[in-house]
């Protein structure tokens, strides 16, 4: 009997991060990410055995090399679990507040102490086979978040993340927190210093590379996976009505970019705001495309001081997180 999709869910915990060369030790799920779309994929190496044996056959065996896996998590943004992504993304945590709402700013990890490597988490996929049918991909190292608003629609996200080879596991009885996704209607942009009431759609994308390092040592895991260098970058469609945001463009002012989501009070308030102190516009496009005139622009975010965190130098963004986690739950 085929599986169905909508009794699947997805468990998510922090870890401990692996040494090099040792195998993680994964955890039971502390939370639950609903979800629109989840692809996780074990990427296994294979190596053909094509010895000439006097005969007319290429192949004659194929041996298991390498594994590690990948993954691919997105939907709808809920300001509560998206923290796990951010966080696995960027790093360095700052949590502030002694009772609900806490206050998450989540920036570049410079830190010596871990080489700038961000938290790694245990993901749980349970897909509705039955006894022990859930999945645990255990060492996730998230590589990327990709924000994307539409002001018709929910506020969104993509991630990437790479992991280490899956294994079965007991199912967790899932639970869910009551914070409901947000509209992306309630954002406010504030752009070089003004608040802008002109942005129609765009995206902001957070990435780093994650890289497999594999060495002779008796095991098909990866030695490490290794985090590298944060970029940030999107793009954005804004309704034309003067020269002042061309002219961004057109004299490399590099604004202060603010993208604000919030909603709720008291306790219950929430808040997804994406902060770019330096935000250099690297193409902005004039199109006619509708009855009214639009002005797509593709941004990067610089690295600079003002968005690091705690663990200081420099960082191109600050994404601040506003719910009812309290410290210590994404790093």
């Amino acid at each position: 009997m085929a599986l169905p999709r909508n009794r699947s869910y997805l468990g998510i915990a922090k870890e401990t991060r692996p040494t090099p060369g040792s195998a993680p030790t994964a955890v039971a799920a502390t939370d639950y990410i609903p979800y629109t779309t989840f692809n996780p994929v074990d990427s296994i190496k294979y190596l053909d055995d094509k010895g000439l044996r006097g005969s007319m056959a290429e192949e004659y065996d194929v041996l298991q090399g390498n594994i590690y896996s990948e993954l691919e998590l997105g939907g709808d943004v809920f300001p509560d679990t998206i923290g796990y992504v951010v966080a696995g993304v960027l790093g360095d945590v700052t949590t502030t507040g002694a009772s609900a709402p806490y206050t998450h700013a989540v920036a570049t990890l410079n830190s010596q102490t871990s080489n700038g490597q961000p938290p790694t988490f245990t993901l749980s996929d349970y897909y509705a086979l039955g006894t022990a049918s859930t999945r645990q991909f255990a060492g996730v190292q998230f590589a990327s978040v990709d924000f994307k608003f539409t002001a018709d629609a929910l506020l969104t996200y993509s991630a990437k993340a790479m992991g280490y080879a899956s294994a079965t596991a007991a199912n967790p009885t899932p639970s869910f927190s009551t914070v409901t996704p947000v509209p992306a209607w309630t954002g406010v942009v504030t752009l070089n210093g003004s608040t802008s009431t002109l942005l129609a759609d765009g995206n902001c994308n957070i990435q780093r590379t994650v890289t497999p390092i594999f060495t002779v040592d008796g095991n098909q895991r990866p030695y490490q996976l290794f985090a590298g260098a944060i970029t940030v970058g999107g793009g954005m469609t804004l309704v034309f009505e003067s020269d002042t945001e061309l002219n961004l463009y057109l004299q490399n002012t590099k604004p202060v970019l603010d993208i604000d989501f919030t909603q709720g009070t008291g306790a219950a308030a929430v808040e997804v705001k994406l902060h770019m102190t330096k935000c250099a516009f690297t193409v902005a496009k004039i199109e006619r495309s509708k009855d009214y005139i639009e002005l797509g622009v593709t941004y990067k975010a610089m690295a600079n001081t003002t968005d690091a965190g705690t663990s200081a130098g420099y960082s191109p963004i600050k994404v601040t997180l506003k719910n009812a986690k309290p410290s210590g739950t994404y790093a």
